[in-house]
Order: C-alpha cells, then sequence, then structure tokens
C-alpha cells in the first residue's frame, strides 16, 4: 500500500498545472511582446514609406528638370541641311495665375519640333485642382498633352534677357519679356510633393523660389531650381 501511495502522490504532482498568478504574468510578458513587435513593424513601415517618398520626388525632380533643360538647349536650331526659311525656332512663356507658368521651345533638326510645358490636373484641365495635385505635362506638336511626372506643385519661369551676349538681371516674367528673340537664358523653378500625406510628424516649412512657406499638410516638399543657357539663340 506504501508503495501504491507514494506512487500516487508522485504522479499527482507531476500533473501540476500554472497557477492563475502564473497565467496572467505569462500573458502580460506576451502583451509587452506583441506590442513592442507591432511598434517596430508600425516603425519600419512608416519609415519606408518616407523614404520611398522621398526617393520618388527626388527621381522625379531630377528626370522633369533634366527633360526640361536639354528641350530649352535645343530652342532656336536650326539643322545646317535645312533652309532657314523652313525652321520655327522660337521660346515663349507665358505666366500662370496659379504658380503654374508654361514654356514652349521650337527648334527644327530636320523636322520642325515644338514641345510645351505646363501643369496640369489629373484627367485634363488647368490647376487651380482642388483635392488633386497637379502634374507637370507636356505637349508635343501642340497636342498630345500627357503627364510627363505626378506631383509638381508650382512651377515658375523666368527668363534672362541678354544684351550684346550679357544677361540683364535680375530674371523676368514671361509678361516682362518685350522681345522673346533676346532670350538667353531660362530659369526654372519647381516644388515637387510627395503623393502620400502623414509622412512627417509636423508640417513643413520648404524654401521655394527665394522665400520660405509653411506648409499645411505633412507631406514632403521638395523644391527643384537650375538655369539653362540657351545654345542656338541668336542675340538681336
Amino acid at each position: 500500500m506504501n508503495s501504491i501511495d507514494r506512487y500516487s502522490s508522485q504522479s499527482r504532482q507531476s500533473q501540476c498545472g500554472l497557477t492563475l498568478v502564473e497565467i496572467l504574468v505569462a500573458l502580460l510578458i506576451s502583451l509587452f511582446l506583441i506590442a513592442g513587435v507591432i511598434q517596430l513593424f508600425i516603425g519600419t513601415k512608416q519609415t519606408y514609406r518616407g523614404h520611398d517618398a522621398l526617393s520618388r520626388i527626388q527621381e522625379n525632380g531630377r528626370f522633369a528638370i533634366d527633360r526640361m533643360a536639354w528641350d530649352i538647349r535645343m530652342a532656336g536650331y536650326i539643322n545646317p541641311l535645312v533652309a532657314a526659311s523652313a525652321a520655327a525656332p522660337a521660346i515663349t512663356g507665358n505666366d500662370g495665375a496659379n504658380n503654374d507658368d508654361s514654356i514652349t521651345v521650337q527648334w527644327n533638326d530636320g523636322t520642325a519640333i515644338s514641345r510645351a510645358y505646363s501643369l496640369m490636373c489629373n484627367g485634363g484641365g488647368n490647376p487651380p485642382c482642388g483635392a488633386q495635385l497637379p502634374t507637370l505635362a507636356l505637349s508635343e506638336q501642340t497636342a498630345n498633352r500627357q503627364t510627363l511626372i505626378e506631383g509638381v506643385q508650382q512651377m515658375q519661369i523666368r527668363y534672362g534677357v541678354c544684351t550684346a551676349g550679357i544677361v540683364n538681371l535680375p530674371y523676368v516674367t514671361a509678361a516682362a519679356v518685350a522681345n522673346w528673340n533676346n532670350v538667353c537664358s531660362v530659369r526654372i523653378d519647381l516644388l515637387l510633393v510627395s503623393l502620400d500625406d502623414n509622412l512627417v510628424t509636423q508640417p513643413q516649412t520648404y524654401f521655394y523660389n527665394g522665400g520660405t512657406t509653411p506648409a499645411t499638410d505633412r507631406r514632403f516638399y521638395q523644391a527643384f531650381s537650375t538655369t539653362v543657357a540657351i545654345r542656338n539663340r541668336i542675340l538681336r
């Protein structure tokens, strides 16, 4: 009997479970671990969103500046094998009422080329675009207006008017250009904004076109600027 009692006692001790206090402590520790994992996941996702948005802005800004600069440098070019009368070299621009200037360049490399850059609302139309973000649009041969890049909040274009090959400072708006044949350089200012909101903890104060402006949302803002010399312009 004694051996049976001892075996039963040992069997009961080996089958003992966790107490209520131990279960609660284990649950509390698990909650802390889960909360830490969730916080890490949210932080990593937010960092990824921020880096992805910023890289897109920088890529779009560089692409737009390079594309516009190349075309502006070509303004007025005439292929030596093409009769001068067949060419249509020109550079003209317009001042937009909503910081949405536009510019048109033309040249002839054997075929008459005309390209115009302007801001456009998604689906067509001109700014203001309401809740939408404007896009930078490209028109070729005065038609086929298509989006080049998204998220261009503003585009301002100024012109350097030359006298005897020297730029008269300061650069002026399109309305102040008396003779487009005397324009020998162009200054482009683009303000790009991220498509997604809630990327930064506080609204940015961005520097654009010579001044600082506080943002009204939590998007990324970045300004791009360049000055382009018109290599083929014949000054008069």
